[in-house]
């Protein structure tokens, strides 16, 4: 039986992904295979100070990734609405 890993990840170039709670634990190791992997990767965090630190993490480790900060908060419909324009915005790019 095969276990998926990191190993096991396409090239994802000319893709967007989108990651939330990215700014630590599960959400902040998947934005960084993600961006290794040539994803455009948007990291979703309601903390900016630390979704900035985050970003700074990711772009350290995969210096040629294209990785960018949305703020979100689920709990804040307003912010939901926003970060859905800032992605869509971002997505078009690709």
């Amino acid at each position: 039986m095969h276990s998926w890993n990191l190993d096991d990840m396409p090239d994802l170039s000319g893709r967007t992904a989108v990651v939330t709670g990215a700014n630590s634990g599960i959400g902040a190791v998947t934005a960084l295979a993600l961006a290794r992997s040539g994803a455009r990767t948007l990291l979703a965090c309601r903390d900016p100070e630390r979704g900035r630190r985050a970003l700074e993490a990711v772009r350290r480790a995969a210096p040629r990734s294209d990785a960018r900060l949305v703020r979100l908060d689920l709990a804040d419909l307003a912010s939901v609405a926003e970060a859905a324009d800032t992605v869509a915005k971002e997505a078009d790019g690709c």
